[in-house]
């Protein structure tokens, strides 16, 4: 699971939201979330989703996808708090639930879920292979996952890769896509696909500089003041380079468990 849970500060939801959209931290919003699930059936289904933050995605996948229900997990219990308000404001309590977990295995039976699901938080797990293969221990045969998340290229990093991935306060363990999809493979997972999200992000990346030293500054002025309104328009400038660079790549992954 996920190990920074503190990151998650109320000042950081709100800085999210004003560039990803309330109810989502990380980009992409609906659009994203569907090209995620491509051809996956979710009508009726019991879901799981792991690392679900604030709920957004959640909401999206009984709304909009047809989800029966949907069991949120996550470690930040002050996000689970937001998620669990958000629910009951869109009148989707009998549809999701959300759940403070603690880091290891998860806390249900084999085989319980329909699908299982993950949007840009393996990222977050030094892990990887033992969360995938929980993952697959969860999910009832038969049953589809979705992976979105932050991958890195083949290629060594760059300077300023580096500086961006391993160095400072937040750091994070990143993988690549077709790692990745090696890894669902050993966990069990067949009919792996994968799917590089970096010329779609290379654009949104840049959307998101321009909007955030442009029409959004002052609002980040006023909410965060100036020294971190800056900080937050040199994080997306950087976002915006590595994509560009094709060092960071956001991508996709669907597979069955057998």
């Amino acid at each position: 699971m996920i190990e920074h849970a503190l990151y998650y500060t109320d000042a950081l939801i709100e800085n999210l939201q004003l560039r990803w959209g309330s109810g989502f931290l990380s980009p992409g919003g609906a659009d994203e979330l569907a090209r995620m699930l491509g051809d996956i059936d979710l009508r009726g289904a019991h879901v799981l989703d792991l690392g679900c933050g604030i709920g957004g995605y959640d909401a999206l996948l009984a709304e909009a996808h047809g989800a029966a229900h949907v069991v949120g997990v996550d470690i930040d219990a002050a996000s689970l708090e937001r998620a669990r308000a958000m629910a009951h404001d869109r009148g989707l309590t009998s549809n999701l639930t959300f759940l403070h977990v603690a880091p290891g295995p998860l806390p249900f039976a084999d085989g319980q879920f329909d699908a299982v699901i993950s949007k840009d938080s393996l990222v977050d797990l030094p892990d990887k292979p033992a969360a995938l293969a929980e993952l697959f221990r969860v999910a009832r045969p038969g049953a589809a996952l979705a992976v979105s998340d932050w991958f890195r290229a083949e290629a060594p990093y760059t300077p300023e890769m580096r500086a961006w991935a391993t160095e400072g306060g937040e750091t994070y363990d990143m993988a690549t896509l077709a790692g990745t999809a090696r890894e669902l493979a050993t966990a069990g997972f067949t009919d792996i696909e994968t799917e590089d999200r970096n010329v779609w992000f290379r654009s949104y990346a840049r959307d998101e500089y321009e909007r955030l030293k442009g029409p959004l500054y002052q609002t980040y002025v006023a909410r965060f003041g100036e020294a971190q309104a800056a900080r937050s328009v040199e994080n997306a400038r950087i976002r915006a380079l590595l994509a560009a660079q094709g060092q960071l790549r956001p991508g996709h992954l669907r597979a069955r468990r057998p």
